[in-house]
């Protein structure tokens, strides 16, 4: 792996801190020299090239008819299935601060925007938002006596009323929690504690350690694995959870929105394309190359992904996301779909 140099990392501020916001949130400590670039490097490294398969075919822009100011359908595969998980690549607000940055506000009403149009036009009742706990492993919205006529809690909002309460800099508040408002979406947990909390733990060992020590190296690779470990256990999850929300009455479909950092995007769609998981180990990682079937491939699941309109706009952020490479594997098209 080629390791970046300070003056690099520096310019890749940005991206960094969006890579680690959920997790340095979580822990409230601000970034050190060493983290900050541990989380570039995350943000940048990637386990392999993405080019996207020829079996791909393109089909109409107009399939997935939704309004091009919301963002880019990038990717598909089985459309027609009844279970669908619609993946949106979000970005995070500042991890030390908590404060929005440029584009925060008007990439989070964007996602309002896509979840209000998969709710409104593909029935979706789940969020599956990264980052997300909750006792029991799922909260719930008000129960349908409570809700109107129009199974809404408030009045649909307009955009003057998304920018103000998105711009209030409270963490409380994001695209995710107003469409539980609004829509009466329902919430569930998908991290798993044990791998969340290794790569935190991973991620504070760094943060104690020297600039010029010799176990930076090996830290970053062990840090680097984990997130990788931990984007594919969120996947491997989701299907279990939409099963078990639906069959206990939740939700009235197998279907779901979850919402994760942009950086693990690569690794998402090289995990659906070549219809796998595969992690090699690092050297000097006491641990096992994981090699696993895609539980969304095998339940049978339609995958979408989905990049907000402000972010697919930013090319130099697709650069350093590599998500550059599967749109150019899309050719002109950026909506694709793989029939099987």
């Amino acid at each position: 792996m080629q390791f970046f140099t300070y003056h690099t990392v520096r310019h890749a501020h940005h991206c960094a801190a969006s890579a680690c916001s959920t997790l340095i949130a979580a822990a409230q400590k601000p970034l050190s020299g060493i983290s900050l670039v541990i989380c570039t490097l995350l943000v940048l490294s990637t386990s392999g090239s993405i080019v996207a398969s020829p079996e791909h075919s393109h089909d109409s822009v107009g399939y997935f008819d939704m309004p091009a100011e919301y963002g880019d359908v990038i990717f598909r595969i089985h459309p027609h299935s009844p279970k669908q998980l619609y993946i949106i690549g979000i970005s995070h607000r500042d991890p030390n601060s908590g404060a929005n940055n440029s584009t925060t506000v008007r990439t989070q009403m964007e996602i309002f925007r896509i979840g209000e149009w998969l709710k409104e036009k593909r029935g979706l009742d789940l969020l599956l938002p990264e980052g997300y706990f909750a006792a029991g492993k799922s909260i719930s919205s008000p129960a349908p006596s409570a809700i109107d006529a129009s199974k809404r809690l408030h009045p649909v909002p307009d955009n003057a009323y998304l920018q103000e309460s998105l711009a209030a800099d409270s963490p409380g508040i994001n695209a995710e929690k107003l469409l539980m408002q609004h829509y009466n979406l329902h919430a569930s947990q998908v991290e798993d504690w044990k791998i969340y909390n290794a790569v935190r733990s991973s991620l504070g060992k760094l943060k104690t350690t020297s600039d010029g020590s010799d176990e930076i190296t090996g830290n970053i690779a062990e840090l680097i694995y984990l997130q990788e470990v931990r984007t594919a256990q969120l996947l491997q999850n989701i299907p279990g959870v939409i099963e078990y929300e639906f069959l206990r009455g939740t939700v009235d479909n197998r279907s779901a929105l979850f919402t994760i950092g942009l950086n693990h995007i690569k690794d998402i769609f090289r995990y659906i394309e070549n219809e796998e998981i595969y992690i090699e180990s690092p050297s000097g990682i006491q641990s096992d190359s994981l090699t696993s079937n895609l539980n969304l491939l095998q339940s049978g699941y339609g995958i979408t992904i989905i990049i907000p309109r402000t972010l697919a706009d930013d090319h130099k952020l697709l650069q350093i996301t590599h998500i550059d490479r599967i749109l150019l594997a899309g050719g002109e098209h950026s909506g694709r779909n793989r029939q099987k």
